[in-house]
């Protein structure tokens, strides 16, 4: 049975910062997971359930704060919680009454939080909240000891969320750079490629500090701009 969302007013309890579907660059090896949590988000999908997975920097909270966001920004009532907070005494306590809720580094669940998240689980199931976690680790790593709390995290919908390639990196820096007007040549996209973090967190955060610098200091974005900003961050 699919869950019915029902326009409430937003609760949030501490979504991070505004991201969007279409400013996540998924690559090839992403894009179904992508679509499918698009269309559960919507309600098109007969699951109650999704669950994402993968090593850091690959956009798993990027996508979770997408799906908060594009809820939120339609009157619903939406949750955000990292599993650490999830652990915490009555954290997870009327959460049912959101319309859903994204849990956050479930590989973070302490062990005393684990059965207020299986009984969690079960009221949401109940109430028709949509559940969306992350992990670091994929389901069957889990440190979970409760058994029945295993199982209901294999229910629904799991996607694994893989590191872009060389050319889908560069073909993502391109475009964060494109949407803020800035021309890069390829000289500059290489050398960037070869010296910062290979993630679209790094890689988005650079693209805004270049287009901040390029701004005050009315300069092409060069190599020796992109230079000096390691050489600021690095004092």
């Amino acid at each position: 049975m699919v869950a019915t969302l029902h326009p409430q007013l937003t609760l949030s309890l501490g979504i991070v910062s505004t991201s969007s579907f279409e400013s996540y660059w998924s690559g090839s090896a992403n894009a179904n997971a992508v679509a499918s949590l698009h269309s559960f988000c919507a309600g098109e999908l007969p699951e109650q359930q999704f669950l994402l997975w993968g090593d850091s920097a690959v956009g798993k909270t990027h996508l979770l704060s997408a799906a908060c966001q594009q809820l939120a920004g339609k009157g619903f009532q939406v949750a955000y919680l990292t599993g650490e907070l999830a652990s915490r005494e009555g954290a997870l306590v009327g959460i049912e009454n959101a319309d859903l809720l994204c849990l956050d580094d479930l590989h973070r669940l302490a062990h005393g939080g684990e059965e207020a998240l299986f009984h969690c689980i079960n009221r949401c199931r109940e109430s028709g909240t949509r559940l969306l976690f992350a992990s670091k680790l994929p389901k069957d790593e889990l440190p979970i000891s409760l058994p029945d709390l295993k199982t209901r995290l294999s229910w629904g919908v799991i996607f694994q969320l893989h590191a872009l390639d060389d050319e889908e990196l560069s073909d993502a820096l391109n475009r964060l750079l494109s949407v803020r007007g800035l021309d890069v040549s390829d000289d500059v996209i290489d050398y960037i490629l070869r010296r910062y973090p290979r993630n679209m967190n790094a890689l988005s955060k650079l693209a805004e500090q270049l287009d901040q610098a390029s701004m005050s200091e009315q300069r092409r974005i060069t190599i020796p701009l992109v230079r000096s900003l390691t050489d600021k961050a690095q004092t």
